[in-house]
């Protein structure tokens, strides 16, 4: 199982957390605000959260830290993603 963090501002400024953990080729996501201690899990982040986090995957993937085919499993998350607000619009 693989865990990787990352952290961003919400609207309001406020601190918020992130974490994705990788285990048995599933990916799961949670978030939390610096206020409120309780991890919130997701199945799948916003466009814009998941965009960020694939900047983290690169980063590490270029420090020979992660596989490749992580960053690929974030990429198709990222297309659909992309696709289902296409159809949206």
């Amino acid at each position: 199982m693989t865990k990787h963090e990352w952290h961003d501002r919400t609207e309001s400024g406020e601190p918020i957390f992130y974490r994705a953990n990788h285990h048995a080729g599933r990916w799961v996501f949670y978030s939390t605000l610096k206020s409120d201690p309780a991890w919130n899990q997701h199945e799948m982040l916003p466009l814009q959260v998941m965009e960020s986090f694939r900047e983290v995957l690169w980063n590490k993937h270029q420090r020979r830290r992660l596989p490749l085919k992580h960053l690929e499993q974030i990429d198709k998350m990222i297309e659909t993603l992309k696709e289902s607000e296409g159809e949206a619009s």
